[in-house]
């Protein structure tokens, strides 16, 4: 079967079974062409101005010939919903992975023993896979300790080796060798200095994001989405791996976690990803109010250029005082 996997849900029962999977989210974001998945959504009735992600994703399930979609419970945005239900009506499975409403490592160890099953994963094989992939993200963890002492990386380099290690199908070495070429690329050009950015939320996908910070002389040191998408926690099974995640157990849990990136790695401000910015006006207030350095949002969905309101708004976010040590 083929299948389509939606972040959070975990990657690694996928990885350990025969079926063929794609996770959406890395297919999507590090696409070199999204016109013609764009183009299919067009077809199927999406407005140019819904979500790119989810008309993308739509576009993929039918570009893969993907059979079935596993989708997480709770935190689906809605503007992903939409597309699911209009897939679900052309033939293609929608299957929720239910995350505890409250963190519960029981209750999570039997979702994720459900999922094994209905994969037909044989807990053997899914301990030795869990084990590769670890050592895929003992290189990622160094590669992301790189970034967060030095910021010698690129930013968009950075976010997409990220998003890239989100699917670790296929030869899990040579996904390893090419994290470990980019850990031997490091060379300091002087990016230690600039503005050290923390992205939250849905990391921004329009390349005009990275140049303008680029110009602006700011880099992405920490990049909440794919450091959660790609849990790092040293744990021995995979309940206690994504037990200790802070995805998708609320703003609280989040906070937490962020609060203490934010000391470590030095991070002088924070960009809030969205897809909506009027649908995330309860979420921008929690971290406004929460956080102690500046944050502004930025918007997915706009145009392939930023606007001059976008750009005035990360001008004055990178400008803006120091308010810590």
């Amino acid at each position: 079967m083929r299948i389509g996997v939606i972040p959070p849900v975990p990657m690694e029962p996928f990885v350990a079974s025969r079926h063929e999977v794609v996770n959406l989210w890395s297919a999507f974001f590090t696409a070199e062409d999204r016109e013609s998945l764009e183009e299919t959504a067009a077809m199927a009735g999406f407005p140019r101005n819904f979500s790119p992600y989810a008309r993308c994703l739509y576009g993929l399930l039918f570009d893969r010939r993907i059979e079935a979609v596993f989708y997480p419970e709770p935190g689906l945005p809605k503007e992903i919903r939409q597309a699911l239900v209009l897939a679900s009506q052309q033939g293609v499975e929608t299957v929720p992975f239910a995350f505890p409403l409250f963190r519960n490592e029981p209750r999570l160890r039997q979702v994720l023993e459900e999922l094994r099953r209905r994969l037909e994963v044989e807990a053997g094989v899914l301990e030795a896979v869990l084990e590769r992939i670890q050592e895929v993200r003992t290189s990622l963890r160094r590669y992301d300790g790189l970034q967060a002492r030095t910021a010698a990386y690129d930013s968009r380099q950075y976010v997409t080796l990220l998003a890239r290690a989100m699917d670790p199908r296929g030869d899990l070495e040579a996904l390893r060798r090419a994290v470990e070429r980019a850990i031997l690329e490091l060379s300091d050009r002087g990016r230690d200095r600039w503005c050290r950015v923390g992205l939250i939320g849905l990391p921004p996908y329009r390349p005009a994001f990275y140049e303008a910070l680029e110009e602006m002389r700011a880099v992405v040191v920490y990049d909440e989405w794919g450091l959660e998408n790609n849990p790092m926690a040293p744990a021995t099974d995979l309940a206690g791996l994504y037990h200790a995640c802070a995805l998708p157990y609320g703003n609280q849990r989040r906070l937490e976690r962020i609060l203490k990136e934010i000391v470590s790695r030095r991070i002088r401000v924070v960009v809030f990803g969205v897809e909506y910015l009027c649908d995330s006006l309860r979420d921008e207030g929690f971290f406004r109010t929460h956080l102690p350095v500046p944050l502004t949002v930025f918007e997915n969905r706009g145009g392939e250029s930023l606007s001059a309101a976008e750009e005035r708004a990360l001008r004055r976010l990178v400008e803006a005082p120091s308010v810590l040590p």
